[in-house]
């Protein structure tokens, strides 16, 4: 397991994204605006995605029209990737979230020539589509509870992936309003709870990190909740 947690420190942008993006972008870079749709659902599955600026969200709609936000990503990773497990369609829509998102194109051909050359690369991909597979389970999951309070303390726990026994703080990219997408609330109510927990000593949020200030309190919080 933890050879897996090791693996993440492939930094994605710098292997997949030339060094002279400048030159890179002329051939194979995209420029989209906030709310921009990169793709949508049933669009046919050519090429991979890298984040190589902004912000990128997936969702799709529910039957009473209501979006479902599965992941949003930020620099450095990818999306589009089950064409490497040969999918053909698109299963949701791909929205640009930041007001200036950059990203690059990385076609089949060389992306699969890149995991035959690296055995510990391509084992790292096909790792990450599994783990995103889960993840988005998860997200699911944590949706159906009712109680906006427990689906942040579930998304925080979550965030720590397999560590969380072992580590106090966790790196991460999201807003408060990213927060509130994913867990189906308002960002109010996320504000408004990251203070209430920070007040009890339980957990800080920071753009960058949470760290669980008391992690006994922060467990018997969520066994409480739920």
């Amino acid at each position: 397991m933890q050879e897996f947690w090791e693996m993440h420190n492939f930094d994605l942008y710098s292997i997949l994204c030339p060094t002279k993006l400048d030159n890179y972008f002329k051939k194979n870079g995209m420029l989209f605006k906030k709310g921009d749709v990169i793709y949508f659902p049933e669009d046919e599955e050519q090429k991979l995605f890298l984040v190589s600026k902004g912000k990128v969200k997936l969702c799709k709609y529910n039957s009473d029209g209501e979006e479902v936000v599965k992941m949003i990503l930020s620099k450095g990773e990818i999306f589009g990737e089950k064409v490497l497990l040969g999918q053909d369609k698109r299963e949701e829509y791909a929205i640009a979230e930041g007001n200036e998102t950059a990203l690059c194109l990385l076609s089949i051909d060389k992306m699969q020539q890149l995991m035959r050359k690296n055995e510990r690369f391509g084992l790292f991909i096909y790792k990450l589509i599994g783990l995103r597979v889960k993840k988005i389970e998860r997200r699911l999951e944590i949706l159906v509870c009712k109680d906006a309070e427990l689906r942040l303390l579930e998304f925080v726990k979550d965030l720590f992936e397999g560590n969380f026994k072992d580590e106090q703080t966790v790196k991460h990219h999201y807003s408060q309003n990213d927060i509130a997408k994913l867990i189906g609330t308002s960002r109010e109510t996320v504000s408004k709870s990251m203070s209430k927990y920070k007040k009890m000593n339980i957990l800080d949020y920071t753009r960058s990190t949470i760290t669980l200030l008391d992690k006994e309190n922060y467990v018997a919080l969520l066994e409480e909740e739920s």
